[in-house]
């Protein structure tokens, strides 16, 4: 080759410059096949022989920065029971990416813990985010150090109480997986790994829910048994398990004809828990709500819920959303349209979650939306992780 050749100069000019969007796209499927693991060699290696061969190209690639956070704000728990004993194994912190390098679109978790304090987890860029006043301002907060395992998933009472779950990577059709849990009281400055007990391996392990400093839910589910909901009594150390029953019109079997639970909420003495999977009968997504009046220990058949696409939120104990457009508010009796101006120009279904009956957040591969109003109108706070939001 001639190096001052014009031909192989244009040629380089002109692959210069930013990735495409179909580049883009292309390698963030190709990177969220999996949670980032230990290895992301091949990833890079990419990155780098099309830097060398177009001489400038500007790539975002996951890498953790240790930046200590801020300590915790003080906040009131939600029932304001005292704060168990963690036991003795001492405190993890995990390194905290910059959330300039947080790869977007991607799926977020938001756990609205109280009226104002709600949290962010990104699972993909493994990135937690606080914010205390619904929303508008973020701080970035540290996560316990793992490896390997299914999605992550977090759960918090309050600015400072809060879990951090990572199932284990299941076996064939999820006959068996484990998981770990950590606990934060600092506001995810610190994380304490729980010893637990109780908790069967059979099942995968799915859903957390944290509804006060000491009481907690997990689900777990599989492809051939009825839905497991954990309970705790005692801050996430020993769990004891009840099984989901088959609501009418729904016989759980093998092959995938099961419902898998959502996450548990609490309303006054009251749980509620959505469940949904295929009915053998029908062919067809059937969708449930269950409720507990004993702390978890039994569950009973409470409603069924015209299946949509949109996703299902409990708003009160009788109130219940089926995304922004549909709602009941004598739990599951009677459904009716509902006005609101939500709208996203994703091709996916948004998340909503309620803090109560007027807070509420909603999301979709990234975005952020809050409304103050019971979901009749929605706004789009700037967010860290996405900067155009």
């Amino acid at each position: 080759m001639i190096p001052d050749d014009p031909e192989l100069r244009a040629a380089l000019e002109a692959r210069s410059g930013a990735p495409s969007p179909d580049f883009a796209a292309r390698l963030g499927a190709s990177l969220r096949r999996r949670r980032p693991a230990p290895n992301l060699m091949p990833a890079i290696a990419a990155v780098v022989v099309l830097g060398l061969c177009a001489a400038t190209i500007g790539v975002l690639v996951y890498k953790r920065h240790l930046q200590p956070p801020q300590g915790g704000v003080a906040s009131s728990p939600r029932l304001g029971s005292p704060t168990p004993s963690l036991g003795t194994p001492s405190p993890t912190a995990s390194e905290t990416p910059s959330p300039s390098e947080l790869f977007m679109p991607t799926d977020v978790q938001l756990d609205p813990a109280t009226h104002d304090v709600v949290w962010a987890y990104i699972p993909f860029d493994d990135a937690l985010f606080r914010s205390i006043d619904q929303g508008g301002h973020w701080q970035q907060r540290s996560l316990p150090r793992i490896h390997g395992g299914r999605q992550p998933s977090i759960s918090f009472v309050d600015a400072n109480h809060g879990w951090f779950v990572n199932p284990g990577e299941p076996e064939t059709q999820c006959n068996a997986a484990s998981v770990a849990i950590w606990r934060t009281v600092d506001g995810a400055a610190s994380w304490q790994q729980l010893k637990i007990s109780g908790i069967d391996p059979e099942q995968c392990k799915e859903n957390i829910s944290l509804v006060d400093l000491n009481h907690g839910f997990l689900t777990a589910a599989d492809p051939n048994r009825r839905p497991t909901i954990f309970r705790t009594s005692d801050g996430g150390r020993t769990w004891r398990k009840a099984t989901l029953p088959d609501p009418p019109g729904f016989v759980s079997g093998d092959g995938g004809f099961t419902l898998r639970a959502g996450i548990v909420r609490k309303f006054a003495g009251v749980l509620l828990v959505e469940a949904a999977g295929m009915n053998s009968k029908t062919q067809k997504v059937d969708q449930y709500v269950f409720r507990s009046v004993d702390g978890g220990a039994t569950w009973t058949y409470a409603a069924t819920v015209p299946y949509d696409v949109e996703t299902f939120a409990f708003v009160s104990a009788t109130r219940w959303m089926q995304g922004a457009s549909s709602e009941t508010t004598d739990a599951g009796k009677t459904w009716h349209k509902f006005q609101s101006d939500y709208s996203d120009a994703a091709p996916v279904a948004s998340t909503f979650v309620y803090a109560d009956g007027q807070v509420g957040y909603a999301t979709v591969r990234g975005d952020f939306h809050r409304t103050t109003d019971g979901g009749h109108h929605w706004v789009m706070p700037k967010t860290p992780w996405l900067l155009s939001g």
